[in-house]
């Protein structure tokens, strides 16, 4: 009886740290896909206020970079010193490597032709660490970022 006592003393001694350990590796992933969907939104609003298309150029598996009309843009993207944002190094961009997300004067997505026509189809970008993985989707015709 002392014996089953003892090693329940120790799971729950040991369960804080598995449990901490396990979120603290999703924590990341989450907090890059807010951080994603803010990068985003922020360029469908400068899109709302500018006559041109702004967006998100999705240049690589680690980094992205904000655009204005189709070239690199000037301003600084939220909480970054540059117009470049790279993801932790766990972190990755699994699925939209080479696309650009660009938004029209109404915030609706549009492809990077001139003139801009609205996406034919709702865009999912998605970020992965490890098994994990969170999808961001950007709806057409709206832009809604849910």
């Amino acid at each position: 009886m002392i014996e089953i006592v003892v090693v329940l003393i120790i799971l729950v001694i040991l369960s804080p740290f598995v449990i901490t350990r396990v979120t603290a590796d999703t924590n990341s992933l989450i907090a890059q896909a807010e951080i994603l969907k803010s990068h985003l939104r922020y360029a469908q609003i400068k899109a709302m206020n500018d006559s041109v298309p702004w967006g998100i150029r999705f240049s690589s598996s680690s980094t992205y970079v904000l655009y204005r009309n189709n070239a690199q843009a000037t301003s600084q993207l939220p909480g970054e010193n540059g117009q470049t944002h790279t993801l932790p190094a766990a972190v990755t961009v699994t699925s939209g490597v080479g696309t650009t997300i660009n938004f029209d004067e109404w915030g609706t997505p549009v492809n990077a032709g001139s003139p801009p026509v609205p996406m034919a189809a709702t865009q999912t970008i998605t970020l992965s660490q490890g098994a994990a993985t969170s999808s961001i989707t950007i709806t057409k015709n709206t832009g809604y970022i849910p």
